[in-house]
């Protein structure tokens, strides 16, 4: 008499970053079932029963990139180890430091979806502007601690100028362009939102 082998048992959160890894690398459309078939070694209907059809899994794993490297931005922003004008160029130093440093030039997998999905897929667009809106708050009050009689309007601009130039960061070292290239960008945003351009 033939016994049923036991389900394959898998770590769902080991899974998920997986296949956010191929989703933050090659995008939606050059991302197929069959490669994440082959990178989770599970079966189409494993996959599909824990984390649904490949739109349900690139949301899922846009929303565990937000749980980790936006919450790990964030963190960095907020951080009372560092005046707050240097924890922000802590943060637009990140791009450059992960294609200098680490060959990475994967990018930022939000940055990446605000160009490939956002406008395609609602949901994936309240999941960029989620996560872009944890970035400017944090930036917003890093700014407002390093100037507390900034007026809000003017934070609100500065934090915007962060916020779009560290997007910018992201695109071009996905794109090739130089750390040198990119440092310079960096340095310019940083005098525009400190004493340092004074």
């Amino acid at each position: 008499m033939q016994t049923l082998g036991r389900p394959r048992e898998f770590d769902p959160e080991e899974t998920l970053f997986k296949i956010m890894q191929l989703f933050w690398e090659n995008g939606y459309e050059a991302t197929g079932l069959r490669d994440i078939i082959q990178a989770t070694n599970l079966g189409k209907a494993s996959l599909y029963k824990a984390f649904g059809n490949k739109q349900s899994m690139y949301l899922k794993a846009l929303s565990h990139y937000e749980g980790l490297m936006v919450e790990a931005a964030v963190t960095t922003l907020r951080s009372t180890d560092l005046p707050p004008i240097d924890r922000i160029e802590m943060f637009l130093s990140s791009p450059i430091i992960a294609v200098r440093d680490h060959k990475d030039r994967r990018g930022c997998f939000l940055c990446n979806a605000a160009a490939d999905r956002a406008s395609l897929d609602e949901e994936a667009g309240k999941l960029v502007q989620r996560g872009y809106a944890k970035m400017r708050r944090a930036i917003h009050d890093s700014l407002i601690e390093a100037e507390p009689t900034l007026d809000p309007l003017l934070a609100a601009a500065r934090a915007e100028l962060v916020l779009t130039v560290y997007s910018g960061l992201r695109v071009m070292a996905r794109s090739g362009i130089a750390p040198e290239v990119l440092s310079l960008a960096k340095e310019q945003a940083i005098r525009g939102v400190s004493d340092r351009g004074k």
